[in-house]
């Protein structure tokens, strides 16, 4: 994995875990967990989507990209970042432009045009604005991010 954001094919004992008993391997023990944004044909590949994330009360909303990983191939890349646009306040990312800089992955916020890269959320024009960024896979036809167990929205 080259990024934080890119998703990931591997599965984990975290994204289906038995609600019958008390799990107490290392996995369960983890400060990390994989949560369930949508299904995969909720995607639309080579633009953005927003998802609702709503946990203990708490909620957020998620961007997630879905990029062609090489010109022939039905493979995706998965990117999840904030929905959130800190210029405008709006939540608004997923339907910003794509585009790349250098070969990175970014989008443009549909407002006021700032540039985020997909990997790490960094803003290309204001070095003082950063998106949330999470890491993100497809397990079983289901798009999950991961994110900490005490996050206030996951």
């Amino acid at each position: 994995m080259t990024s934080p954001a890119l998703a990931t094919t591997s599965t984990d004992p975290l994204s289906s875990p038995s609600s019958a008993t008390q799990d107490t391997s290392a996995a369960a023990q983890s400060p990390l967990r994989w949560v369930t944004l949508c299904q995969r044909e909720d995607l639309v590949p080579g633009s953005g989507v927003a998802a609702w994330l709503e946990a203990d009360g708490h909620a957020r909303q998620i961007a997630l990209f879905t990029l062609p990983a090489t010109a022939d191939s039905d493979d995706l890349t998965l990117f999840a970042i904030d929905h959130h646009d800190p210029v405008s306040g709006a939540n608004v990312i997923a339907r910003g432009l794509l585009g790349d800089h250098a070969g990175e992955p970014l989008v443009i916020s549909p407002l006021y045009k700032q540039r985020y890269r997909l990997s790490d959320g960094q803003c290309l024009d204001d070095d003082t604005l950063a998106l949330t960024v999470w890491p993100v896979r497809l397990a079983s036809g289901e798009v999950q991010i991961q994110c900490q167990r005490t996050d206030d929205a996951c």
